[in-house]
Order: C-alpha cells, then structure tokens, then sequence
C-alpha cells in the first residue's frame, strides 16, 4: 500500500489562472454575474482530485493584511495590480464552494497562502504522507524534495503538470532546495523582489551551480572570472540577500495545523447543485459524480436546486400524451375561433419571421384552453406578396381572413389572454390591425415576480415547474438566428412547435398563478406588470423622433474638438501617435513624459480611467486625454450612433423595454439603452436636445419626481426630521448638511452640502464610512465623523437599515411597499463579502424597488386616463424617475396637471410627494 497524499491548494493563482483564461470572452450568468474565474477554478479543483485522488486536501487564501514581508521591504508587490472589480465577488463565491466541499481554507492575518502551504507540506511529509502543493508559482520549487512536489496547473484551464526534483534540475539547472539563492540573484518581478540587477537566469545559474548558494558565492567573488559580474554582486549585495530572505517560504507558520481536518470526505451536495444553480454551471454536476462515486455504489446527488443533472430524463414531445391540430382552412378556423369565444381564458403564441414587429410576417397562431390540447392556425403573410414564398403558401390561411376570423376573439374583453412574455404577441397582433383586450397573465412577468433573480425563459420555466424539455427551435429551422427560415419549416413539425409553446404556457400559468397566490404576490403581479405590458407595447411603437441634422451637426462638432484636443496632445507628446492606443499611450506617458507610474498591468502600467484619474493635476496632459475621451464617447455611443437606429418605415427610434431584467423592478432598455444617455456636462446635454416632438404641432413635455428614493427612505423609516425637511419644501441636502456639521442653514457652504449630499445618497447604495472617504476624497476619521452625525441627527434612519437587515435575515427576502420581493439567498452566510453585499441590497430594495413601483403604477393610471379621453398626447419614454410625452401643444393646459396630479397620487407615502414638469421643443428645453 502506497503513502498517502496530502494535496493543498494556493487558491489564488488557480482563481486568477481562472479569470485570465477567459479574459477575451468573459463568462456571466443570465443576470450579469461574473464568473470566469470561478469557472477555471472549479474545472481545475475537479481535475486536481481527479488525478491525485488525495486523502487529504486544503486550501490557502493570502490574507488581506500587510505581511513580514511588507515590513521587510516597502516596494514588496507594490505594482502589483488591484484586483480586478470583477475578481471582487467571484473570490466571495470560491470561497463558498470550497465550504461546500467541506475542504478546510487556511488564511492567516500577516501570513502569506506561500508560507502557510509550506507549513502545511513540511508537517504532512513528517507525518508520513506525500504532499502536493498546487501552484503556477515557481517559488514554491524551494520546498520539493523525496515527499514534497508541485503541481503547476498547464496552459487550459483542465491541464496540470507534476513537478518533482528531476524536472527542476532539468528546466533550471539547480536543486530545488536552491531556488531561494536562484531567485535572490535574478529576482522576481511579480512580487518586486529586486535581485541582483543585471544578473539574470543564465548567469545565476551556474554560479549556484558551482558555489552551491548565494553565502558561498559572496565568499568566493574573488573565483568569479567576469569582473562585470563581480561588480554586479558587490554593488548589489544587500538587495541579493534581501531578496534571498523574501523569497524564502517560511514552514513554521504558528497556525493550527490539523491533518484529521483535511481529510477528503463527501461534500454538501445539496449547497453544491445549489450554488451550481445559482452559477448556471452544467457541466459540473456529472464530475461530481464520477468523483465521489466508488465502486460499489454510485452516489445520489439532489436535482431541485436549480440544475437538472440528467435533462435527458425529461418529459419530452410525445403524440400519444397530446392533442395537438393542425388548421389550415377557414372553415376550420371559424370552427375554432367560435370555440375559444366561448371560454374564460385561452393562452395565444405567435410564431413570426423576424423581431422587428414592424417588419415580422405572420406564420401562424397557436391557441391552448387546457393542458394537452392546443390548435396551430396557419397563417399566410402576404405582406411581402413580391417574395416568392408568398404564393408558395397555399397550404394556409391568408392573413386577411385570419384578421377577419379572430379580431372579434382578441377584442372580446370579457375573455382573458396569456401569454409568453406577452409584449410581443401583442405588438404583433397590433400590427396586423388586432387589438388585444383583457391581456391578463404573463407567465414570464409571473416567474420574475416570483423569484427576480431566476430564468424566465419558457426553456428554463419548463425544466424547473413540469420536468420537461420542449421542442428546440433550432430542429425547425437550423439556428434561432435565422427566424426567417420558419417559412421553410415543415408545416406539419412547426404546428407541433406551437402548440407545445401555448401547451407550456398553460400549464406554467396554472402552477404559477398558484405561486403568486400562495406567496401573496397577487398584486405586484396584476396591479403593476401585467398591466404595464400593454403600456409598454405602446410606447415602443410610438417611438420618439429624433433630429438627425442636429446630431449630425454635433458628430462634426465633436470631430473638430478631437482634433483640436489631439493637437493639444500631441503639443505635449512632442510627437503624434493614436491616442486609443494602450501601448502607445504607455509609451508617451512612462516612457517619455516619465509620469508616476500607475496599477502595473501585463502590457505596461495601467491608463483606463480610474489610473488616469489619480494621475490629475500631475501634467496637463493627462486633462486632455480624459476630456478626449469622453467626447469620443459621446460621439460614437450617441451622435454617430443614434441615427443609425431609426426605423426606415416611421422614421423614429423604437427602444425596447425590459420588464425582468433589473432584480429591484426597475424597468431596462436597449437599442438603444436610454437610460445612460448623460445630462450633467453641457456636452451631454446636447444629446437630449436632440430628442424632438413628432410633428410641428406637438411639444415635448418631462414629468420627473422629485429625490423620490429619499423620499421613501423619509416614509419607510419614519424619521421625524426627514419627514419635517420634506413637508417644509426645504432643500433636503443644506438641511442635513446643516445637522450634520452643526451649523445654521444658512452657514452651510457649497462644500457641505455637497458632503451631505454624498451622504443622503450613499446611505440609499449601503456606502460606509470608507466608501465616503474614498468619493470625497477626505479622511477615513472625518468621513466617520460625519456618519455619526448623521445617524444621531436621522436616528430612525440608522433603524430602519438595522431593521431592514433582520427582516431579510428572517424572511430571506427583502420586499418593497407593495411587497415585490428580492430574494438574499446568503444574508446569513459566514462570508463578510457575500454577506454585507446582500445586507446593503436588504437596505437598498425596499426604497429603490418602491420606487420602481411607484413609476410603473403612475404609467399604467396615465395610460388609461390618456386612452379614456382619446387624448392624442403619447407617453414616449420612461428613464429613471421620469416620464416624457410627445403631446399636440392644445392638450398642454389640459394635461399637464393631470399628469403631474396621477404621477403624485400613484402611490401615496407619509411625505409629500412632488413631480418637477416642463414642457418644451425638445427633451432637453422640458427637462
């Protein structure tokens, strides 16, 4: 019987291997997670207990504070870059799977992973084992010998490499034991170790190999034949033994060193398939499997957290369990379309050729009234009657008759319709000349009411409520890109599609509208988003016109100022060169203007702009270059771009709305994404001026409310002082400058307020002490200072962040007035990053998501008031806190107050709520 093995891990290099392997195409969850580097990381901890099938494992984490080391050498990895902000959460998430694993994390304040791991080899290799240390570093060579190797995970993120004593004197030519004098002539870079200037591999090689160590060599410098490298030593000789000592991993670390601890066990598979779930990794619950299934009996793994291990196992297309038709005449679809009018409830999908509801042609619609029955009617466009598929079609409806046959249907409002992310079947029926009255569940809207932070799409709600697997779109029509296609699909297969889609659709809506029920979640449901689809599709399709001439105009501004600004630069530069060049902008700024050298990066030192913004005030330059490129952005995200987005059939641009994109319920937008569009530089104004009404008798007209989140934040907590700033109409910021710094308000100064401000806000986003320190550039005693005052002016403000905390610890959710719901699924964990993450959004979502209800419900009570008065005024845009119509200027008088008066009354809270609104001949004249 062999030694046991003792396998420990330095997570970090693994977890940064992990990042930078997937650096070009970064990996994300569906809801924007980051998680390339926990990724690699599992793909090679799966991989390592593969292969080493250890009996003991561990795994070790540098700690945050400064080490020995630091004290040892002030420039110890001092340019080393930060951490990369995406990197922040993902180690977070490490950690919490190697928990799962229930493998031990050694971290030890002042202790670097290195020395803690070479702790750990030395006291497994005195107790009998063969120890592994899994690391791409090569100092960690020092410590191999008979019962002590390295395993250098390779190039994929799936490949490792054993390292013992002969592959050592092969690669470098030395002893493993005398990698420390190697490294104290030829240093190391990625710690900052200096070593002996000049001196480099192929010299420090021989002379090891011939003096044995660094104390010979300096014995022995008058045996040294270059006078050149003798010379070297000498003049260098304190940083050689100096980077001798920091190299040097220490093995007797005072930690607690265990070896029963690290023992290989079954991990917590039901925390594992969770947090897989939650990772949306698929792949890794088969290795799972294969590694802890033994011989004699195969491992059950729990499959309801989120990830199905065997989705081949899932119910799937089958004719006999179904009754699915086929309606390819008129006659058969009266027959249908007099059925349906006499039910309740009936789900509808279409199936269309393309996106863009403008321009889709119908193939078809498909109807379901209860589980296993659904009918496909079969539609032929005729839109395009110049293509040829439009003859081809006679196997189907034609589209007239289908209008014909099913408007009444759709407009009979005493039937209700559902749908599959609803917005768009209803666009297209609109399209088409169909109105859809009495749109009543959506069961996309109803899983992201339930749980904001799961999948929605039909694939995923299928899996997770009914255990089945429907028909992929890429079986009829190759690609989900090429939608064009669906009218080469067999008839007969693409009905089959359809009518499983309404089938699904069905039964979700049962099982879902029981959830919204049993969880009491009635009301955000039918009284915000599933009205809200309706207003939505309209104001997509009305669009907002924009003024391509001024935007152009604008390009060809913004063009000179580049131009002029790049002569600016170039004046400093002594030489021209492409200021969008990374590497040559390094060049220019370290190489040539020898400015302070920033974060160091694999290709030179840092210019994205947080590094150019601590080099302010240092060159004029450095001034030019942000400005620069904040104008090019400007032209290429807005000026250049905005024009190109306009629909050539209405002339405007159509954005879409996101309804279940953002977790708090704020609604998102693309193509373009307006709520980005900048309004504080003058510059960025211009872009909003550019946003026009759409006809010479129309104005445009922004409702915006006024510091709504700190007015929430007033009501909610209930703090007497806040609540009395408000209903006074003081200016909420000098008030609380004013309590904050003990000073009349008429004392506070600009700076105050803007301190205050600062304050009011951050308190909203969970900022702390540190965090104001770090936005206002100030100390972190006096950004203590000023938090304490703040709490002890607002007490019941500091209550209702403390209270908000311990709901959302007893409940797992934080929820809004209206009671929409965020889940925190590790508010309890023992992780501080994970944990306080979750802790500032049980602050943040009652006040941000009431918010985001507030809005929506004032859209909806708009909407019907607009439509009940057959007003021609159009709602066209939603950003943030603001409504913006496109309004004829005779129902301005009208309007303007009953806009302002429903956005005011949408949801009342114990402050006065208040609505800032103008009108003008453009977005930016109304704002």
């Amino acid at each position: 019987m062999g030694r046991k093995k003792f396998v420990i891990i330095d997570a970090m290099s693994l977890a940064y291997k992990g990042y930078y392997a997937f650096i070009s195409r970064p990996l994300y969850t569906s809801k924007g997670e980051p998680t390339s580097a926990v990724y690699g990381f599992l793909s090679q901890l799966f991989k390592i207990l593969e292969d080493t099938k250890p009996d003991y494992v561990a795994i070790a984490f540098d700690s945050k504070e400064k080490t020995f080391r630091h004290d040892r050498y002030e420039n110890y990895k001092s340019s080393r870059e930060e951490m990369p902000e995406e990197m922040v959460p993902q180690i977070a998430r490490i950690k919490e799977i190697i928990e799962a694993f229930n493998i031990p994390i050694y971290i030890l304040p002042g202790y670097e992973a290195d020395d803690l791991i070479g702790t750990a080899v030395r006291k497994a290799a005195e107790a009998g084992l063969t120890a592994y240390a899994i690391t791409p570093d090569k100092d960690y060579v020092q410590l191999i010998n008979d019962s002590v190797k390295v395993i250098k995970p390779g190039k994929s993120t799936d490949e490792i490499v054993v390292i013992d004593e002969k592959k050592v004197e092969e690669e470098y030519g030395i002893k493993p034991s005398q990698m420390v004098d190697y490294l104290a002539l030829v240093g190391d870079s990625s710690d900052d170790i200096p070593g002996v200037a000049g001196i480099g591999p192929k010299t420090a090689a021989p002379l090891i190999r011939k003096f044995g160590s660094l104390e010979k060599i300096y014995e022995n410098l008058d045996k040294i034949d270059k006078p050149s490298v003798v010379k070297k030593l000498i003049e260098n000789k304190e940083n050689a033994f100096l980077s001798k000592e920091l190299a040097t991993i220490k093995t007797d670390v005072p930690f607690d060193f265990n070896l029963e601890d690290a023992r290989f066990t079954k991990p917590d598979f039901n925390k594992l398939m969770k947090i897989f779930g939650e990772l949306e990794f698929r792949s890794f619950a088969d290795k799972l499997k294969k590694i802890y299934t033994d011989e004699n009996k195969e491992i059950e793994i729990p499959e309801d957290n989120g990830v199905k291990l065997a989705p081949e196992e899932y119910g799937s297309f089958d004719k006999t369990k179904i009754n699915y038709k086929l309606i390819t005449t008129e006659k058969e679809a009266v027959k249908l379309a007099d059925k349906l009018s006499k039910t309740e409830l009936f789900v509808f999908d279409t199936e269309t050729d393309s996106l863009d509801i403008f321009n889709a042609n119908l193939a078809g619609v498909s109807f379901s009234v209860k589980p296993g029955e659904a009918w496909f009617v079969a539609v032929n466009p005729e839109r395009a009657k110049e293509e040829l598929f439009a003859s081809e079609l006679t196997d189907r409806i034609p589209v007239e008759k289908f209008v014909e046959i099913f408007k009444p249907l759709f407009g009979n409002e005493n039937i209700k319709k559902v749908c599959q992310n609803g917005k768009y079947d209803i666009a297209i029926m609109r399209t088409y000349g169909i109105e859809v009255k009495n749109f009543y569940f959506d069961t996309m809207l109803a899983s992201y009411v339930i749980d904001p932070d799961q999948k929605h799409g039909m694939d995923e709600l299928s899996a997770k409520y009914l255990q089945y697997k429907p028909i992929p779109l890429i079986e009829l029509i190759g690609s989900k890109k090429t939608p064009e296609k669906i009218f080469e699909a067999d008839l007969n297969k693409l009905a089959e599609y359809s009518c499983e889609d309404a089938d699904i659709t069905f039964r979700l809506y049962r099982i879902l509208d029981d959830i919204l029920k049993k969880e009491k979640l009635e009301k955000v449901a039918y009284e915000i988003e599933f009205p809200l689809v309706p207003v939505l599709e309209d104001m997509e399709r009305t669009g907002v016109k924009i003024d391509v001439e001024s935007l152009n105009e604008f390009s060809k501004e913004l063009e000179i100022k580049l131009q002029s600004i790049s002569k600016e630069i170039f004046s400093y530069s002594e030489e021209e060169f492409n200021i969008n060049s990374t590497q040559q902008l390094q060049k220019v700024l370290f190489d040539k203007l020898k400015l302070p050298q920033t974060t160091k990066t694999k290709t030179g030192y840092s210019t994205d702009a947080k590094s150019l913004e601590s080099l302010r005030g240092s060159h004029p330059i450095i001034e030019l270059i942000l400005e620069y490129r904040q104008i090019a952005k400007l032209k290429s995200t807005y000026a250049d771009s905005l024009p190109n987005l306009i629909n050539p059939k209405t002339g405007k641009i159509h954005t879409t709305y996101n309804q279940t994109v953002v977790s708090t319920g704020r609604l998102s937008s693309n193509d373009p994404n307006l709520q980005n569009i900048p309004i504080r530089s003058d510059l960025g104004k211009e872009i909003r001026k550019a946003f026009i009404p759409s006809s010479d008798g129309n104005i445009i007209l922004s409702a915006d409310y006024s510091q709504i989140e700190l007015r929430i934040m007033a009501s909610i907590s209930g703090d007497e002082n806040l609540i009395a700033a408000f209903e006074q109409g003081e200016d909420i910021h000098r008030r609380t400058a004013a309590m904050v710094f003990k000073v009349a308000p008429e004392e506070v100064t600009a700076d105050m307020r803007r301190k205050a401000k600062e304050v009011n806000f951050g308190i909203l986003y969970g900022l702390g002490p540190f965090g104001l320190k770090n936005r206002l550039g100030i100390s972190q005693a006096h950004a203590k200072e000023i938090f304490e005052n703040y709490f002890n002016s607002f007490k019941k403000v500091k209550q209702f962040m403390d209270e908000s905390i311990e709901k959302a610890r007893q409940k797992g959710y934080a929820e809004t007035l209206t009671g929409r719901r965020r889940y925190l699924k590790n508010i309890n964990s023992k992780n501080r990053t994970i944990r306080q993450f979750e802790e500032r959004v049980a602050i943040n979502m009652p006040i941000q998501g009431t918010a985001a209800d507030m809005i929506k419900l004032a859209m909806i009570k708009i909407f019907k008031e607009l439509n009940d008065r057959n007003s021609k005024t159009k709602m066209i845009l939603q950003v943030h806190d603001e409504l913006v119509f496109d309004m004829p200027k005779k129902e301005l008088t009208e309007l303007k107050p009953v806009i302002k008066n429903l956005m005011e009354t949408a949801m009342p809270l114990n402050v006065p709520i208040v609505v800032d609104i103008g009108a003008g001949s453009n977005w930016l004249d109304a704002h």
